[in-house]
Formats: C-alpha cells, sequence, structure tokens
C-alpha cells in the first residue's frame, strides 16, 4: 500500500511539474508568474525523486529478501539502480539550481555538507552505474552507459561551483538555468520513456526503442548550451 500510494504521488508530481516547467521557461524572468511555476515545478522534482529513490531502494531489499540475487535477475536490479540513480542526480541539479538563486547575493552561502553530498553523489552515480552495465552485461546495458554522463556532467559543476562561486560574473545565473534545464530533461525522459507509452499505446522496437530514452537529453544538452552563450554575450553588453 505504501509503494503503491508513493509511486502514484510520483505519476501526480511528474506530469504537473512537466506542465509547469514550460511555464517560467516563457515568462518573464524573475517575474511572479516565473517565480511561482519554478517553485512548483520544483516542489514536483523533489517529489519525483525522492520517490523515485525510496521506490528503488524498496524494490532491492525485495530483491534480496526474496532471494534474488542480481546475478539471477540483473535486468530488474540494473532497472532499480537506474531508477534511484536518476532520482539523485535530477534532485541534486534542481537543487541546486533553487539555491543558486537563493544565495545569489551571498554565493559563499551555498556552500554547505549537504550541497557537497549531492554534487558528490551524483559523481558516484555515474560510477556505479557504469559498473552495474560492465559487471553484468544486459540489454539494458546499452541505456545505463548511455546516460551515465550524467551523473558527471551534474555533479562536476556542482562541486565547482562550490569551490568558488563568485568566480564567474553572473555565474549563479548560469548555474540555476542550466540546472533547472537539466531537471527539465530528466522530466521529459520519464515521460517519453513512460508516460506517453501509457497516454499513446506505443511500442518502440529495435534499435528505436532508445531513442526516448535518449532524445531530451539530446535536444535539450545544446539548448542549455545555446542559451547560456546567449546570456554570458547580453551579460557581458550589459557590463561594458
Amino acid at each position: 500500500m505504501f509503494f503503491e500510494v508513493l509511486i502514484g504521488a510520483h505519476i501526480v508530481a511528474g506530469f504537473v511539474g512537466l506542465s509547469a516547467f514550460w511555464i517560467p521557461l516563457f515568462s518573464k524572468k524573475g517575474g511572479r508568474r516565473h517565480v511561482r511555476f519554478g517553485k512548483l515545478f520544483a516542489w514536483c522534482a523533489y517529489v519525483v525523486t525522492l520517490s523515485a529513490v525510496v521506490v528503488s531502494a524498496g524494490r532491492i531489499a525485495q530483491y534480496l529478501s526474496q532471494g534474488i540475487a542480481m546475478a539471477d535477475q540483473p535486468e530488474r536490479y540494473g532497472f532499480a539502480i537506474f531508477l534511484g540513480y536518476l532520482g539523485v542526480t535530477t534532485f541534486a541539479s534542481v537543487r541546486h539550481a533553487v539555491r543558486a538563486i537563493q544565495t545569489r547575493r551571498n554565493p559563499a552561502a551555498i556552500r554547505s555538507p549537504f550541497h557537497w553530498t549531492l554534487g558528490i553523489a551524483s559523481i558516484a552515480g555515474s560510477l556505479a552505474v557504469i559498473a552495474v552495465a560492465l559487471g553484468v552485461w544486459t540489454p539494458i546495458s546499452v541505456i545505463l552507459l548511455a546516460l551515465s554522463p550524467v551523473g558527471f556532467i551534474v555533479g562536476a559543476p556542482i562541486i565547482a561551483f562550490l569551490r568558488n562561486p563568485t568566480a564567474e560574473h553572473m555565474g549563479w545565473w548560469y548555474r540555476h538555468m542550466g540546472s533547472m534545464l537539466g531537471g527539465g530533461i530528466a522530466f521529459h525522459t520519464a515521460f517519453a520513456v513512460f508516460g506517453a507509452r501509457q497516454l499513446f499505446n506505443y511500442s518502440l522496437d529495435g534499435r528505436i526503442a532508445f531513442l526516448p530514452w535518449i532524445l531530451p537529453a539530446l535536444v535539450g544538452g545544446p539548448a542549455i548550451g545555446i542559451w547560456t552563450a546567449y546570456y554570458r554575450k547580453r551579460f557581458t553588453r550589459a557590463g561594458t
């Protein structure tokens, strides 16, 4: 019953967060609508990610209690570990985005043991996923390896920012924007893999079956780079 309620909350928060994500994107930055729906997206992300981690840990505990070893059913373990990994990295990304803007007037305040842990845990998650994918090769190993860099992409900038929060002019803005967009990529990946299939009742076979897992990152990653470059030029012109 507990896991059913948790999964229900996970699904509802996922759909609400997916909708809320787009409103701040096209709203006036710093305006009331941007702030309100940005907070809504962040809280939905917290619910989605923390529930994913709990369900992941619960699945693994269930398999162990049933006497199912990883060598017996590696795909089950691989999927559970991957679910927890995405939960940790997405939480770290969105939490970093929120703290970056909350501490923009005192960037050093972002340094905390918890925030350091988020960065380190994201990188450790990447290493764990790679180890699982290569240790017991299954069809899901391709997906694990394809998305294993996510933890590095999330964790390394967090640690770099914590080491020197004032290294770059408006650095807090780039971290807020990039990390929020990173959270949006995770939401769209989950929708493409799970939600869209349930809503539209379709299935993909062969090589294109992996497309929903990587398409949001293929589109969102360059978008973050382009948007960051645009604001760097804008802020540079404003400062000269």
